[in-house]
């Protein structure tokens, strides 16, 4: 019953920002833009996301490793799509990942090992982006960003770096008071170079990603200084996990339309650019569901009947 208000509750916040947005904008303007848009640049860009998210399926391949699965590529690429193709219809962000823990661990009796490895493909992502954010700061001559945004960033920076250094000096104490689950992530430092190449794999996810923000702006032909996206993407991210809507739904589109007027960009134009990036994110995940209904005889038959503890 608790969760099932929480999620009511969610839906209702992601309903009243989307009003909130639709009454403050003029959508005859968004829809003439959408109009206007160069469907050649979203086209590249959808392809871009694709492929995104095919070089994610390889990171989290490599911190799986560590795990002990020995899944192929193409598995892991099949249930890392499948976990978009979930993250659409599930009320929370992390309802992909719950699918993906799911498929990995299926048969194998290692659920808190699978587990480990999704919050490690999402941990190096999360430095990855919080590293782009903190070098951003240093790109953003001439445009006004709001001091608690900049402090928010040097503070998450430091925070992220303290994370990262306690482990190699308190990693046994660490373990003892976190039990298995801890004791096993630790696993990633004892393997500093799997943690390092995960983390570059993900910086160039990122860059992928601020490539097809930038498409999307000459899509509708903005005038986006392309300094302003290593500010823009990580901060729309961060904006976007917070757990008050349904999968970001709301949230997101009104941090793309505030951020973007920092950069002088008008509300129209910038809901429009919401809706590019939505575009990409929601054809690229119906694709993983076709991944996941095309799975191969051979891998279905290699999983079980369900989760085992």
């Amino acid at each position: 019953m608790k969760k099932a208000l929480s999620t009511l509750l969610k839906g209702l916040i992601s309903i009243l920002l989307l009003a909130y947005l639709f009454y403050k904008v003029d959508l005859k303007e968004v829809w003439q833009h959408l109009q206007q848009a160069n469907i050649f640049y979203l086209l590249i860009a959808l392809g871009l996301g694709i492929i995104g998210q095919a070089l994610c399926a390889c990171r989290w391949k490599i911190l799986a490793r560590l795990m002990d699965f020995h899944n192929s590529l193409k598995e892991f690429v099949i249930y890392y799509f499948a976990g978009m193709f979930f993250s659409l219809f599930l009320p929370t962000l992390i309802g992909g990942d719950v699918a993906k823990c799911y498929y990995l661990a299926r048969g194998k009796n290692k659920t808190l090992q699978a587990i480990i490895t999704v919050l490690a493909d999402r941990g190096t992502g999360l430095i990855a982006l919080i590293l782009m954010a903190w070098g951003s700061l240093f790109l953003m001559d001439g445009v006004p960003v709001p001091a608690q945004f900049t402090w928010g960033i040097k503070a998450a920076g430091i925070a992220m770096i303290a994370g990262l250094i306690a482990p190699f000096f308190a990693g046994d104490l660490l373990a003892r008071l976190g039990g298995r689950a801890v004791e096993l992530s630790l696993t990633y430092w004892k393997r500093p170079g799997v943690l390092l190449n995960s983390i570059l794999i993900s910086f160039v996810f990122q860059m992928t990603v601020i490539i097809i923000h930038i498409l999307i702006g000459l899509s509708l032909g903005l005038t986006i200084p392309w300094k302003f996206y290593f500010f823009l993407v990580p901060v729309v991210a961060a904006v976007s996990m917070l757990p008050v809507s349904l999968s970001g739904l709301g949230v997101r589109e009104g941090a793309y339309v505030y951020f973007l007027s920092l950069a002088s960009i008008p509300q129209s134009e910038a809901l429009t650019f919401a809706f590019g990036w939505l575009f990409v994110v929601f054809t690229s995940s119906l694709i993983g569901g076709l991944a996941l209904f095309k799975t191969p005889a051979g891998i279905k038959a290699k999983q079980g009947s369900g989760l085992e503890f």
